[in-house]
């Protein structure tokens, strides 16, 4: 009986199996330098912008975004003209690595002592602003509006 010569699929697919473990575990071993943290965070304040857009006009709400280095809240502009915490968002802390930076437009008003630096209005209209997302001291990522776009997130 004559047979022939090559590889079974059985053993095609246990190499391959092989490699691609190998593979992820070189991946994992790597780490995430940082990277990956910053970006799902500025995608994730770019969300919260968005939603305070949208439950500002329909709520006829007016919202405002308190930015510190190592985080930010959301405050809600109440019947008695104070800010006060929103319902429904609690504030976020950064990671230890993650520091947040806000360059506002030179025509905005200025914040009250621990009021919000970046207004959403229930007429769609936000804050013009350029926030800068810094991992261990360096420049990351920005996040800016004109106040009528929405937030454009971009490398550095």
């Amino acid at each position: 009986m004559n047979r022939a010569r090559g590889f079974t699929l059985l053993e095609i697919l246990v190499v391959i199996l092989l490699v691609g473990l190998v593979a992820g575990l070189a991946g994992l071993a790597q780490g995430d330098n940082g990277g990956q943290e910053a970006r799902r965070e500025a995608e994730r304040l770019g969300a919260l912008i968005a939603l305070l857009r949208e439950d500002a006009v329909l709520g006829q709400s007016q919202f405002g975004l308190r930015i510190e280095a190592d985080g930010y809240s959301v405050q809600r502009l109440e019947a008695d003209g104070r800010w006060r915490p929103a319902p429904g968002y609690r504030p976020q802390r950064l990671a230890p690595s993650l520091r947040l930076q806000l360059q506002r437009d030179e025509h905005a008003p200025v914040a009250t002592a621990g009021g919000p630096q970046l207004l959403v209005l229930s007429s769609d209209e936000i804050s013009p602003f350029t926030l800068h997302l810094e991992l261990r001291g360096k420049p990351q990522l920005t996040l800016a509006s004109d106040g009528l776009e929405e937030v454009r997130i971009e490398a550095h």
